[in-house]
Formats: structure tokens, C-alpha cells, sequence
């Protein structure tokens, strides 16, 4: 049985989720959650009656560039928030992935096969591999990287000051091959910003960075406009 509480952290972990404030801002109130970081921004939990001020107020909010992404889940209001969306003007994200389902690990999957390893990333070197693992693996358009690179040295130190997110670089037979991150909330850890390389992949490296994580989420679908 999911409760209550956990179905809305699932889907709207934005809302609960502890945040870096160095690097990362967070508006919230009764309509919509708003959080913003470096070069990315995002919008979830939204219930309102008024769809085309709520747009413009996120974009008062948040810089273009950021292209900030929609979260729509299934508690969103209007209930035909997604078609109206598109009507003014949103498109589905640049990673082609306009569908997202959030999903719970209920006890630590089996132990990783020998040959992988995986480690908190507590130095520049594994952030930067994690980053470009990521990059490839979510075919991030050049622009977006170059955002990135200008602000890595502060995204890396902020994150290793204030501990939040926590980030994991896995290896096979010592070469980088796969990276995740997770986000403590008062609900459960959020994990986010799987991959694997293509070259990597079922060789059981996502399921060793799950169970690295201990992390826990639960079942809940949104569909995503940017």
C-alpha cells in the first residue's frame, strides 16, 4: 500500500526534496513549484485555473535559456493541462522523452557482478567522467554542455560543501561506464540522472548504482512539456 504522502512525493519530489541553496533556488505555493539551478529549471505540482498567467509567470521567473521542463502528473489541474500547454506554445523536451514513470524498489536489488565497481564521485576528475557519460548518454545538444562546463568547478564544489545531490560513478574493469544521483527528502530518496553507456550496457551497472543508492521511489506517470 502507497501512502498518500508518498504518492505525492513520487510525484512531485521537487516540492520536498532537500535542496542546495548555493546553487539551487525553490518557489512553491498553492499553484506550482518552481526549481531553478545553474543552467536548468523545472516546473511540477501544478494546480491552477488560470494556465496562460501561469506561464507567463514561470517565464518572468526563469530565464529561456534554461528551457525550463513541465512536469504534468496525474494530480496536475486542469486536467487537460498538457493539450493546453501545447496550444500555447510548449513542446516536448529536446530529449525526446515526453513520458516518465516513477517507479518503487522495495528492498536492495541483488549484488553487483564483481567486475563493477561503483563510488560516491568525491573528486573533480569523477565529476567531469560522470558528466560526460551523461552528456553521451542523453545525447545533450552542444549547447547545453557548453552552459554546463562554464559552471562545473561550482556545481562540484557547491554539491561536496553542502553534501546535496549526491552523485555515483560506476566502473567496469576500471573504466567509467555508468553514473547516478540521489536526493534526500523527508519522503524517501529521489533518484535521478541514471545511465549507462551504450558500449556498458546489461552488465548490471544501473541495478549496482540502485543498490548503491539504497534509494526508494514509488509509482506515479508524468508527461513532460518544455
Amino acid at each position: 500500500m502507497i501512502s498518500p504522502e508518498l504518492r505525492e512525493y513520487a510525484e512531485t519530489p521537487d516540492r520536498f526534496s532537500v535542496v542546495n541553496n548555493d546553487v539551487v533556488t525553490r518557489f512553491a505555493d498553492e499553484r506550482v513549484c518552481i526549481l531553478e539551478g545553474p543552467t536548468w529549471a523545472s516546473v511540477s505540482g501544478i494546480r491552477t485555473d488560470d494556465v496562460e498567467a501561469l506561464l507567463a509567470e514561470v517565464r518572468e521567473r526563469v530565464p529561456a535559456e534554461k528551457e525550463p521542463v513541465w512536469w504534468v502528473g496525474p494530480s496536475a489541474e486542469p486536467v487537460d493541462l498538457y493539450e493546453r500547454l501545447h496550444e500555447l506554445g510548449l513542446q516536448e523536451p529536446h530529449d525526446r522523452t515526453p513520458l516518465l514513470h516513477a517507479v518503487v524498489v522495495t528492498e536492495p536489488p541483488p549484488s553487483a557482478p564483481a567486475r563493477i565497481g561503483v563510488r560516491e564521485i568525491t573528486t573533480y576528475e569523477d565529476h567531469l567522467a560522470a558528466f560526460e557519460l551523461r552528456w553521451d548518454a542523453f545525447e545533450t545538444p552542444e549547447h547545453r554542455r557548453a552552459a554546463e562546463r562554464e559552471r562545473m568547478r561550482e556545481m562540484f564544489e557547491a554539491s561536496q560543501a553542502a553534501g546535496i545531490p549526491v552523485a555515483f560513478l560506476a566502473e567496469i574493469d576500471g573504466r567509467p561506464a555508468a553514473t547516478a544521483i540521489s536526493v534526500p527528502s523527508p519522503r524517501g530518496v529521489f533518484l535521478i540522472g541514471g545511465c549507462t553507456a551504450p558500449w556498458a550496457r546489461g552488465r548490471g551497472l544501473y541495478r549496482a548504482l540502485v543498490r548503491a543508492r539504497a534509494g526508494r521511489t514509488r509509482c506515479a506517470a508524468g508527461r513532460r512539456r518544455s
